[in-house]
């Protein structure tokens, strides 16, 4: 899942394939109606990103504990 702004505010959309250029990346991405687009992001460009490992997640398959 990828957050992007389109104009109306931050709004998750599932990424469905990225490609790499070389002064950029192409990505596709899907909204929850289907519809895909691509967008265009250069190289060097500054995101926001929050990563939940399996294991720490509900999904893990063994019980583990937050210290």
């Amino acid at each position: 899942m990828i957050a992007v702004d389109r104009g109306s505010g931050e709004k998750l959309y599932t990424l469905v394939f990225k490609d790499s250029a070389e002064d950029r990346y192409i990505v596709t991405l899907r909204d929850d109606d289907g519809e895909t687009f691509q967008i265009d992001i250069p190289r060097g460009t500054t995101v926001k990103r929050s990563l939940q490992a399996k294991w720490e997640s509900p999904q893990s398959p063994t019980p583990h504990s937050q210290s």
